[in-house]
């Protein structure tokens, strides 16, 4: 038989530290049940009801104290679950710890080896660490902040629920939720900016009497006024002729609102605009087209048209 090499050496040497180990921990449990099972499982449960409870004060300190300052509301709900998040990480990661040494690990290779961990994981995962520091100057720099309004990246429209230092949640008006990593947020449109210029194009048709399609704005804009004056920063306008093409004449009405009603008033210019020149009998322009019948170009008037509307 050959000689045990050194690689054999060691292996029945570690597997004997397991075994004698594990037979250690056995004749604990069977000499003192008490010590050995019940009082850390009861300190276990302990630990953990305390991180909750911790959890749960620390929230309401948090609430509370934002709540008393003088942060602006949004600015408030975005450092208030960003404060939360951190806290509950490092009162579980405490908590976690706590519980390893009522079981009697040692907690000194567990926080090396935590540390070497960590700096592996630091090399690794640099899509975690651009995440974290993007969520950071996003949060800093208020590009956007819990209730705005918002397009990410041309694409994404719809409100912000969470900032977070990882994922920003964006909800659409139809309710999905987009859990965007913070990295990949590159552009940031944001609604929800001290003021929005609501722009209301109109196009009529090119034979509609110029000088009523503009009284008939111009009322529109009053109503505007005086129905919005809560939500409106300027008076709303008519600008005018803005563009002429083959659909008809286009005219542009505006003002400026909170960015709270933006959609509100923009939505409420359009109905004006049309209800107003319903009541002139001016009705909004629809695509046209021009059919030539073959039969005029063969007859003696080659220049006679047919037209119509589509």
């Amino acid at each position: 038989m050959f000689p045990p090499t050194s690689k054999d050496t060691t292996t029945t040497a570690v597997t004997g530290d397991i075994l004698d180990g594990f037979q250690s921990f056995w004749d604990r449990i069977t000499s003192n049940p008490m010590d050995s099972i019940v009082l850390p499982f009861i300190n276990i449960v302990l630990v953990m009801f305390l991180a909750w409870l911790v959890v749960r004060v620390f929230d309401k300190i948090i609430d509370q104290a934002f709540s008393l300052g003088k942060v602006e509301n949004r600015t408030a709900k975005t450092l208030v679950k960003l404060i939360k998040s951190i806290s509950h990480y490092v009162i579980y990661f405490i908590a976690a710890l706590t519980v390893l040494a009522k079981i009697g690990i040692n907690l000194g290779p567990v926080l090396a080896g935590a540390g070497i961990l960590g700096l592996a994981i630091g090399f690794g995962a640099q899509n975690l660490v651009r995440d974290i520091i993007t969520g950071f100057f996003m949060i800093f720099e208020r590009q956007l902040e819990v209730g705005d309004v918002v397009q990410i990246n041309g694409q994404i429209n719809g409100t912000v629920e969470e900032v977070g230092l990882r994922i920003t949640k964006i909800r659409e008006y139809n309710q999905r939720l987009h859990y965007l990593p913070n990295g990949t947020i590159t552009q940031v449109t944001n609604y929800n900016r001290e003021k929005m210029r609501a722009i209301v194009p109109v196009t009529v048709p090119p034979e509609s009497d110029l000088d009523v399609v503009d009284e008939a704005l111009q009322e529109a804009c009053m109503t505007i006024k005086e129905e919005y004056k809560d939500q409106i920063i300027s008076d709303p306008e008519v600008v005018g002729i803005t563009n002429m093409d083959a659909n008809g004449v286009q005219f542009t009405i505006t003002t400026i609102a909170t960015p709270e009603e933006y959609f509100i008033v923009e939505r409420a210019m359009r109905k004006e605009a049309v209800l107003s020149l319903h009541r002139r009998g001016i009705t909004i322009a629809t695509p046209r087209s021009v059919v030539v019948s073959t039969d005029q170009i063969k007859g003696t008037n080659p220049q006679k048209v047919s037209a119509k509307k589509e």
